[in-house]
């Protein structure tokens, strides 16, 4: 039987996920299968449980995957920017990038919804909430070594309180749908974060 290609199972892997993220949005968690996933994918069921052991597992892969090394390349991005408040904007719009992709928002929301009732995925939610919190804490320690922050700056409160008005924008994309102003939001956001935090350029 000839051995197939090295990148064969990694790109049927992201296959299914694929057809899970569509199958999730248009049924719902509850409300999807793994045949209607399989439907989607245009794959067996039984390759989908090849690749995950079950729906549920599926499902939280895609609430996170992807989720540190998107922030590590943001961290790249933004580390050549020298004025902290456009700093500040420009994470927060490539988190509304990610947020109004369709892996972001609604996933997330539903997971949410789910979360009460399945430890597995709070589990998930805490893994995504950690990677936002590191991330906003990476980004507060970086402002206090340039001077934009003092140094007696709570780093984990400030991480914190971010990561909060983050994910309150799922609220605004749910309330909101295509009518939601992604400026207007992403600019209270920011003014929010500088005005809690005392963000300002470095004195030259």
């Amino acid at each position: 039987m000839p051995k197939r290609p090295a990148g064969h199972a990694e790109a049927m892997r992201e296959q299914i996920l694929e057809g899970g993220r569509r199958a999730f949005i248009a049924g719902g968690f509850r409300g999807t299968s793994v045949p209607s996933i399989a439907a989607e994918a245009g794959v067996s069921v039984g390759l989908i449980y090849r690749y995950f052991p079950s729906k549920e597992e599926l499902f939280l892969e895609l609430c996170i995957s992807g989720t540190p090394a998107e922030l590590e390349e943001l961290a790249e991005h933004l580390a050549p920017i020298d004025d902290p408040v456009e700093r500040l904007t420009v994470a927060i719009d490539s988190y509304f990038d990610a947020l109004l992709q369709a892996i972001g928002a609604p996933l997330v929301l539903q997971a949410l919804a789910a979360a009460p009732a399945d430890e597995r995925i709070r589990t998930a939610l805490r893994r995504r909430g950690d990677d936002l919190r590191g991330f906003s804490a990476a980004f507060v320690r970086d402002a206090i070594v340039r001077g934009e922050l003092p140094a007696e700056a709570d780093v984990d409160e400030i991480a914190a309180a971010t990561t909060m008005l983050l994910d309150g924008a799922l609220v605004a994309v749910a309330e909101q749908g295509d009518a939601l102003d992604r400026n207007e939001v992403r600019d209270r956001v920011v003014r929010t974060v500088v005005a809690a935090s005392g963000l300002h350029a470095a004195a030259r």
